[in-house]
């Protein structure tokens, strides 16, 4: 993690004067995804159906949360319980843009974590 994203965490972490005065944006993302949530269900928005399950695992804070290490025992489960999961991350840090199979010699730099 780069000085900006320690740096974020730790403001992310503990009181401050930011959270006092980014409030009022946290109450419209909340309007908004309130929205958002109602048009679903009321099928303004329409949903699209895949045809293999998807667990999602993500969460609003970054880094160090245990994520990686979370999806790679999610793998190994479902492996064993006979499977064939497939992983796919938005590539975070990496130069390459569109979708783009990363394999065992991929470049980290190139790919993202």
């Amino acid at each position: 993690m780069n000085a900006f994203g320690h740096w974020l965490q730790h403001e992310w972490t503990r009181t401050s004067a930011w959270q006092f005065l980014l409030r009022p944006i946290s109450w419209l993302f909340r309007l908004l995804s309130g929205l958002r949530r109602v048009a679903y269900a009321r099928r303004w928005l329409k949903t699209k159906r895949l045809a293999v399950p998807v667990i999602v695992v993500g969460n609003i804070t970054i880094g160090g949360s245990g994520k990686t290490p979370l999806v790679i025992w999610l793998v190994e489960q479902l492996r064993a319980a006979g499977y064939a999961p497939g992983v796919i991350s938005r590539g975070y840090g990496g130069r390459e843009r569109g979708p783009f199979e990363v394999g065992p010699s991929s470049d980290a730099s190139e790919v993202g974590d």
